[in-house]
């Protein structure tokens, strides 16, 4: 451990913060907001669109493949899932950047987040091509949807800036802050990429092994460096690079 990250733990340690349970509690209710918050985007959007007008018909797995629909979700859930855990935090009585690790990465640790990322993604790669894996189909027709709607600037930025940063503060964020001084950094690391991947299960059980494996990643680095922030920028350039895939295979 270098000496800034062995101080920020000591500041924090020195200063409240929720314990384990307490953490998992905070963690539950801000899981509560977020599904409520993503609903409510979407039957604004229907409603909007006037797609929830009386007799109109719309199926679920329409809906989860929906582009504009999961855009609005995330545009609405954000604001209200950070504002949750502004709160909570405000009640630890500590700085909410401290709190979050909202620190500005090294160089050298932006250099090993992209090679880390590259890693991964390159075995992912290779085992999806020897497996037979192509890419999913959510991601292919969410594009195409959102492409089609005219709305793709607005899905780009749900998914590449929204929902990481949305994900990092979550996961990488208030839990890893909670439970990591209880349990210790690596089985936080370990929990909190099981739980990231177990609510991508729209995807495939091979992607969500992959999403498990970039968790891992994320965590460590997230250890290492001391900032969410590396973290959300490499969610970022990853998810933006599977726009911009699912944009080159949708026709």
């Amino acid at each position: 451990m270098d000496a800034r990250s062995g101080d920020n733990e000591t500041l924090i340690q020195r200063t409240q913060r929720w314990g384990p349970w307490a953490t998992l509690a905070w963690a539950a209710g801000a899981g509560l907001v977020l599904i409520a918050s993503q609903t409510a985007g979407a039957l604004v959007f229907l409603a909007w669109t006037g797609l929830l007008r009386r007799g109109a018909a719309i199926e679920i797995d329409d809906l989860n493949n929906n582009g504009p629909v999961l855009a609005a979700a995330v545009l609405l859930s954000t604001p209200l899932v950070l504002g949750y855990f502004a709160f909570a935090v405000r009640l630890a009585r500590v700085p909410f950047a401290d709190y979050m690790a909202l620190r500005w990465p090294r160089w050298r640790d932006v250099l090993l987040g992209l090679v880390a990322l590259a890693a991964v993604l390159m075995i992912a790669g290779v085992g999806a091509t020897l497996s037979g894996q192509e890419m999913p189909e959510f991601m292919t027709e969410t594009f195409r949807s959102a492409r089609d709607a005219g709305v793709l600037p607005l899905f780009l930025f749900s998914f590449a800036v929204l929902a990481p940063v949305q994900e990092e503060l979550f996961f990488r964020g208030f839990l890893y802050r909670g439970l990591a001084p209880a349990i210790g950094p690596w089985p936080t690391i370990t929990l909190t990429s099981a739980v990231w991947a177990v609510v991508h299960m729209q995807y495939a059980w091979f992607f969500v092994g992959e999403i498990f494996l970039l968790g891992v990643v994320f965590g460590w680095l997230r250890k290492k460096s001391d900032s969410t922030i590396l973290t959300m920028l490499l969610h970022g350039g990853m998810n933006t690079l599977a726009v911009l895939s699912a944009g080159a295979m949708a026709t």
